[in-house]
């Protein structure tokens, strides 16, 4: 039933020409191939060890549309469907460039990714993205928004990008209409920077005085 040129076992093709079970043969020579043993044979197009479909290599050692096989035993990734499959670095379920995960679902030159669908962000580009709390376009620290884009202590920040702001530094900084260093009440600038009725201030720090 089927004719190698050799008479070798184990090879799918035995020493009196029978095929062993577990492969099919075909052809003069004939040609073996298992599929599921983690071998690329014959007429196969890759082999993961197994005959499960919808994992990138289907019942007959075939690759499924959408996915791309290496590999032995074979890898298989289908970049855009939400998981982080063979040699992918990310995957945000689609295959857009621009967004921190490219075509072929690699991480892009400036961006982080993690997480299945992949959520990528970019500290210093001034979008708040995945797990930032700020992104005031830049990554230095000591302005409110720091090197990976979490607020510092003692600010406060909105917006995109972020306007960093720390009422009782004696800046203005914002939104703030006034900063005289301090947080307290009634001295005409109050706990968050903003001018108290009857008042009117001035400079850094502020100085305020009763209209």
């Amino acid at each position: 039933t089927c004719v190698d040129g050799g008479t070798a076992a184990g090879d799918g093709c035995d020493a009196v020409c029978s095929v062993e079970a577990g492969f099919t043969c075909s052809g003069e020579p004939s040609v073996c191939e298992s599929c599921g043993n983690g071998l690329v044979e014959g007429a196969e197009t890759c082999d993961d060890g197994g005959t499960a479909a919808g994992d990138g290599c289907d019942a007959v050692c075939a690759v499924e549309a959408g996915f791309t096989c290496s590999g032995e035993p074979s890898v298989c990734e289908s970049c855009g469907n939400g998981l982080l499959e063979g040699t992918e670095t990310c995957d945000d379920g689609g295959t857009v460039a621009g967004d921190g995960c490219d075509a072929v679902c690699a991480v892009e030159a400036g961006f982080t990714c993690s997480g299945e669908p992949s959520v990528c962000e970019s500290c210093g580009n001034g979008l708040v993205e995945g797990a930032e709390t700020c992104d005031d376009g830049g990554t230095a620290a000591g302005d409110g928004c720091d090197a990976v884009c979490a607020v510092e202590a003692g600010f406060t920040c909105s917006g995109e990008p972020s306007v960093c702001e720390s009422c009782g530094i004696g800046l203005i900084e914002g939104t703030e209409e006034c900063d005289d260093g301090g947080t307290a009440g009634g001295d005409g600038c109050d706990a968050i920077c903003v001018v108290e009725p009857g008042f009117e201030c001035s400079g850094e720090p502020s100085v305020c005085t009763p209209l």
